[in-house]
């Protein structure tokens, strides 16, 4: 076997890491985490439109009923000043009776009021409350994938360590000048196959066919001497 047969291990470790990273960077679980987070993001937007409409709505509440209770406070201590005693006189009898008597219709006006807009505050509690289902939904999803994604990776990680510990013993198998041969190649071509095997008269690399006069001058060189397909420039190992 020739001695240049190391290079081709060497890519097929390249390769090997090169798969690997590009597995780790695609996982499908990176792409449905985006998507889940985008989710929550569309849903807290829309919980917070929610959240301000119910905001104004309760604030409305709040103070009608607040505002009820006064009424109420106030109608029994006129009750009270109107039965108790405290007033002798007819006409202030009559005065504080239509005085209750108006009291009563602006509280049966604010208890209305205050049906409406419980009747207006429902559907949107509704909503809120499907949206925080949604969310918590959401939530496990998420955790679900960011669990997955990190139990991949360490398999992945794990891999590419083994793969590495390999390609450091075969580079000191190789000896420097040879990966040194194999690093500047694999720099100059780039995206391209930096190493193939010479199968008959075509290059393992690019697939094409060699002319007889080049095969013949690569096959007169000795064994360890490296050479280059001249349709590719890929380094031919043979």
């Amino acid at each position: 076997m020739s001695e240049l047969e190391v290079l081709v291990q060497l890519q097929e470790l390249d390769t090997r890491l090169s798969q690997l990273s590009h597995r780790y960077a695609t996982l499908p679980e990176h792409q449905q985490i985006t998507e889940v987070q985008g989710e929550e993001v569309r849903l807290g937007e829309q919980l917070d439109t929610v959240m301000i409409e119910l905001k104004v709505l309760r604030r409305s509440q709040i103070d009608r009923e607040a505002e009820v209770q006064g009424l109420e406070d106030k109608i029994a201590k006129s009750t009270s000043a109107l039965y108790g005693g405290e007033i002798t006189s007819p006409k202030d009898a009559t005065a504080m009776q239509s005085e209750i008597e108006s009291i009563s219709r602006r509280q049966a006006v604010l208890e209305d009021q205050i049906i409406e807009l419980m009747e207006q505050i429902e559907p949107f509690a509704l909503e809120e409350a499907g949206i925080e289902a949604q969310r918590s939904v959401g939530g496990e999803t998420l955790r679900d994938l960011e669990e997955q994604l990190a139990v991949t990776q360490a398999e992945i990680e794990v891999e590419q360590r083994a793969v590495n510990t390999e390609r450091a013993q075969l580079e000191e198998h190789a000896g420097e000048d040879l990966v040194a041969l194999y690093d500047r190649n694999r720099n100059r071509m780039g995206d391209h196959t930096a190493v193939g095997r010479l199968v008959g008269t075509s290059c393992g690399a690019c697939f094409l066919g060699i002319s007889a006069v080049e095969i013949d001058r690569i096959r007169r060189l000795p064994s360890n001497e490296p050479s280059e397909c001249p349709e590719c420039g890929a380094l031919l190992i043979r």
